[in-house]
């Protein structure tokens, strides 16, 4: 059988790697451009402060390390911008948490139930959701800042 987990962790990695290349490539201006309704940095942000949400067990703490939940999830555009080795630092430490959830991951178990993530859907949601959902979501805010990379004049990374 094809290692199945192993094929769905190279999107995961080249998601995770455009966020990490959208930080270096990002001016000043970009970086406190909005998408939107919302900051650039945000979308980043939001995007390494969502992977708890995911694959955390249940009763596990979300950390949203330098922001607030308000901030994380788009509820509030905050007053001060956080820089870019805070979300850098924040982005390594939420990648890590990831891989050593993926490093447990078997093919098998792609189909069992993720306790923790259907607990704070409330929904049944398999791993394979989850992994799934780490690498769309990611491309999505991805999307969204390559669109203020592009109109600041810059190539963007997808």
């Amino acid at each position: 059988m094809k290692d199945i987990v192993g094929e769905l962790r190279k999107n995961y990695e080249r998601g995770f790697g455009f966020l990490f290349q959208q930080i270096e490539e990002a001016s000043d201006e970009a970086w406190k451009a909005k998408a939107g309704k919302w900051h650039y940095w945000q979308h980043v942000y939001h995007a390494f402060a969502c992977v708890d949400f995911f694959i955390l067990p249940v009763g596990g703490n979300i950390d949203l390390g330098p922001g607030s939940i308000d901030i994380a999830m788009f509820k509030e555009s905050p007053k001060e911008v956080l820089s870019k080795d805070v979300i850098r630092e924040f982005g390594k430490a939420k990648k890590a948490s990831a891989d050593a959830w993926l490093d447990g991951l078997t093919d098998e178990a792609l189909a069992q139930k993720h306790e923790g993530s259907s607990a704070r859907r409330n929904m049944d949601v398999t791993n394979g959701m989850v992994l799934s959902n780490l690498i769309a979501h990611n491309f999505y805010h991805v999307g969204c800042n390559d669109t203020i990379l592009r109109e600041k004049g810059h190539l963007g990374v997808y």
